[in-house]
């Protein structure tokens, strides 16, 4: 019988139940003692006490001793089924047993590999693949894809830290696919980051190339997310809930503390601080 799924599985909800909880009690401490004249700096500091707490510490070590729970786990089935002592076949072992659920900086500490190294292997249809290497665009594309797009962001307009961006890393595409001009677009520093919803190695905010250009269209939605990017606890999906409920800036910034506090995940302590900033910016 293989033990690995259901062990896998009890101590991945443990890790989610000590999150949520880690998330909550910094949420309600954050309530308590913050009002709508409180500086960021404030903020930070209250942090920095609440980690100090008792409470938090204890949380926080369980939160520890779970992952080395699931780090054992991930040792055990390798030392267990995987012959080979290469790093590679251990991470293609780990990958195409747990799937998507293993993390890449836990594959990393199973297998005392790179960060990058760990990258280069994804899943497609179930099946673990390796990434083709790519070569660096060449100047004279850069500057073609620039020129094409005005020097400019395609989405918000930006004139300054701009970056060349793959449209679709097309899974088992040649670098020249890959390279192609109707692949890629110029892209800011910032939208470039949003491009990836807000992590460069988990997905894209669009299915493919005729979706990326719907994407680029939503310009409210990138305003939105620099606003918002910075207030602790704030991450890209609950972006993505706030621009659901608020389509325009004006209409977020019209928002009141009680209909901020109705958007999924945005408690009463979450929807003051978002106002803060949103008045602050304001003045």
């Amino acid at each position: 019988m293989d033990k690995y799924p259901e062990i896998f599985l009890k101590l991945k909800i443990k890790k989610e139940i000590i999150l949520d909880e880690l998330w909550e009690l910094t949420q309600n401490y954050l309530d308590k003692h913050i009002n709508e004249n409180t500086e960021c700096l404030e903020q930070l500091e209250l942090l920095k006490e609440l980690e100090n707490t008792d409470e938090f510490k204890i949380l926080l070590d369980q939160l520890e001793m779970t992952k080395d729970s699931l780090n054992c786990l991930y040792v055990d089935f390798l030392d267990t089924t995987c012959e080979s002592s290469l790093k590679k076949d251990k991470i293609i072992a780990l990958k195409g047993k747990f799937q998507d659920e293993i993390r890449t900086h836990e594959i990393v500490r199973a297998v005392d590999c790179s960060k990058s190294y760990a990258k280069q292997f994804y899943l497609f249809d179930g099946e673990v693949l390796e990434k083709e290497k790519r070569t660096s665009l060449s100047s004279k594309k850069k500057e073609a894809i620039l020129k094409r797009d005005n020097y400019s962001c395609v989405v918000c307009g930006e004139v300054e830290s701009l970056e060349i961006h793959h449209i679709m890393a097309i899974m088992g595409s040649s670098i020249m696919e890959l390279h192609d001009h109707d692949n890629l677009a110029t892209l800011c520093k910032d939208c470039h980051y949003l491009a990836h919803n807000g992590n460069y190695h988990r997905g894209l905010a669009y299915e493919n190339i005729e979706g990326f250009w719907e994407w680029t269209k939503h310009t409210e939605k990138t305003k939105i997310w620099f606003i918002l990017k910075d207030i602790h606890g704030v991450g890209s999906k609950i972006t993505e809930n706030i621009y659901q409920r608020f389509k325009t800036i004006e209409a977020l910034e019209n928002a009141s503390i009680k209909s901020l506090s109705k958007v999924n995940q945005v408690n009463i302590s979450l929807a003051k601080r978002i106002k803060v900033t949103l008045e602050s910016r304001a003045k």
